[in-house]
């Protein structure tokens, strides 16, 4: 299968072992497909033999609002062209390109101005993240605390839920999951918010369920096997979305914002001097 089109194997085989049996026969036709056809409800619930309503409870397990939805988006695969061994560089480029499309029009500014307000009043930001995402975390945090804030990366589960215990009503704690099914997260996460303490979570996953656990949900666009590593980096999104953060956190009150980020380069690049006429 082509790796340009949304994240659908990856969602199927995530929830494979929650579906019913019925959900399972329909899981394994679209895993294991490699042809293009028509695959309307009428004709898949025919060539299946189950009712057009399973097609549609399997397309709302894996995170979409119905078969037509899910339909859409695994056709795309399909119409993107095919690459060979030779091709891989094109391949590479295709895939950034691909994701950085659906970033166009898919971020919710509205909520991203909200979330850089909640930023500025925190006394104290915990970043909880795991494997890649921890990564795009670390970067999260020395782009922020250039400005100014207080940001700890937590990438150890058990340090985890210990901070979360620990965390003032005053502090925010974020959350970063690309595929929004990291246990240790999640769990950290309700930990903090039964705490009443603010909470973040930056995913790819638009299940209803984690909008209706958490009061901000920040989304990135994700395309099949990302999370994986399979061609680029699963930071990249991250990664995208941290610069978008970064801007409009530096509009709220830029003069202020610009003069203290060029006091700690300075102070870093003294730093930097002295460490040479040490050496």
């Amino acid at each position: 299968m082509n790796i340009y089109y949304q994240d659908i194997i990856e969602r199927i085989r995530i929830h494979y072992q929650e579906m019913t049996d019925t959900e399972k026969l329909i899981a394994d036709y679209f895993l294991g497909n490699q042809k293009r056809q028509d695959f309307s409800a009428k004709i898949m619930s025919r060539q299946l033999h189950v009712s057009e309503t399973a097609l549609s409870r399997f397309a709302k397990k894996i995170g979409f609002s119905g078969y037509r939805e899910f339909q859409y988006m695994y056709e795309i695969n399909f119409h993107m062209p095919k690459y060979t061994n030779d091709d891989v560089v094109q391949k590479i480029l295709d895939t950034y390109e691909m994701l950085l499309q659906s970033f166009n029009g898919s971020i919710e500014v509205g909520k991203i101005k909200s979330f850089c307000e909640t930023l500025s009043r925190a006394e104290r930001i915990f970043i909880f993240a795991l494997g890649s995402s921890a990564c795009a975390a670390l970067e999260f945090k020395l782009r922020f605390m250039r400005l100014g804030l207080q940001v700890e990366v937590i990438d150890n589960p058990h340090l985890m839920q210990m901070q979360a215990v620990l965390a003032r009503q005053a502090d925010l704690v974020i959350g970063m999951s690309l595929s929004g099914e990291t246990r240790e997260v999640l769990g950290a996460l309700k930990a903090a918010k039964v705490r009443n303490v603010g909470v973040t979570l930056i995913t790819s996953n638009r299940q209803k369920n984690l909008h209706d656990l958490f009061r901000q949900v920040l989304i990135v666009p994700s395309i099949e096997g990302l999370s994986l590593g399979d061609n680029i980096s699963p930071q990249v999104p991250l990664l995208i979305l941290t610069d978008i953060i970064y801007s409009f956190f530096m509009g709220m009150d830029s003069n202020y914002k610009s003069a203290l980020l060029q006091d700690t380069l300075s102070a870093l690049k003294t730093d930097d001097s002295n460490d040479r006429e040490v050496f």
